[in-house]
């Protein structure tokens, strides 16, 4: 067994196919077909399951990509504190974001990365809250945007913001000044579902029904002209309200709703500790960290 294997491992699974592992890698197909069967052979399991253009890790195959995982993030914690050790800023940083945070939080605190530390490759995942919370778990990322207080080695503050609902401006609850939860049970929700499933973990939402999300949409200004149709209503952060958009109203909920989103990590390597670090100071300084 090697770290290569490992590596080829690691790809097939998050990349589910052979082609594009070899590209992750750097290796042919072929090298990464034959890498895939010798640890297979040697391991005596079969870890993935190929059905076609289909491939499926198997449940032994779970817990070796497990360890893999935690060995490669051992070396590459090694290449980090060894070169922060000769002044130098290297290696790989694997960054789970949520879609609920504004796009431009995002671009300003990699812009700023980035040009510090050049030599630092960031890696994007995508994916909702729970899935984040996983992925830290299981080492998959090194940092991830979590709405939860729990237990990592390291958590720091990103963002508080309101959360507003957007209605149409000839809704019949338009003219509140706030709106009761109770009150929207019976609406229909226009959204990202990863994004209503965030706000389902609320502490003030256990206590409601969450309306049902009918339309599953992801572009904003598509939202907003659904809305302002009366096809139903918005729940997001009062940052993402477009305040020029019309024939739409956002009001604040009754309890008060908040997204505090958090960048958590259970690695100490020097990338991770200069990325949130500095995230955490960009946030501040913009004025993000306060309710709004």
């Amino acid at each position: 067994m090697n770290l290569t294997q490992m590596e080829v491992l690691v790809a097939i699974v998050e990349t589910g196919s052979i082609i594009e592992a070899a590209e992750v890698v750097g290796l042919t197909q072929s090298a990464v077909s034959h890498s895939l069967k010798r640890l297979e052979t040697e391991l005596g399991v079969q870890l993935i399951e190929r059905e076609r253009s289909n491939m499926t890790i198997t449940r032994i195959g779970e817990d070796v990509l497990q360890h893999a995982r935690t060995i490669l993030n051992q070396i590459e914690l090694i290449h980090q504190k060894t070169a922060h050790e000769r002044g130098l800023s290297v290696g790989k940083l694997r960054l789970g974001i949520i879609p609920n945070i504004p796009a431009y939080i995002l671009t300003g605190i990699l812009r700023d990365f980035q040009h510090k530390y050049p030599q630092i490759e960031v890696i994007l995942f995508e994916g909702n809250a729970r899935e984040l919370r996983d992925w830290l778990a299981q080492d998959v990322i090194d940092i991830g945007a979590v709405i939860l207080r729990e237990r990592y080695r390291v958590l720091v503050s990103l963002v508080t913001s309101s959360i507003y609902i957007v209605i149409s401006e000839d809704h019949p609850l338009a003219q509140e000044p706030v709106l009761p939860l109770e009150s929207l049970e019976n609406e229909v929700l226009i959204g990202p579902q990863a994004e209503y499933e965030t706000f389902a973990l609320l502490p003030e939402m256990q206590k409601i029904t969450l309306p049902r999300s009918r339309y599953e949409v992801s572009a904003y200004n598509t939202i907003f002209s659904m809305v302002r149709e009366g096809m139903g209503i918005a729940m997001m952060p009062s940052m993402m309200v477009d305040p020029n958009a019309e024939g739409i109203v956002a009001l604040p909920t009754d309890p008060p709703l908040a997204l505090q989103a958090y960048l958590a990590s259970n690695t100490d390597s020097p990338a991770a500790t200069v990325f949130m670090n500095m995230a955490h100071r960009w946030a501040n300084e913009q004025g993000i960290l306060t309710e709004d």
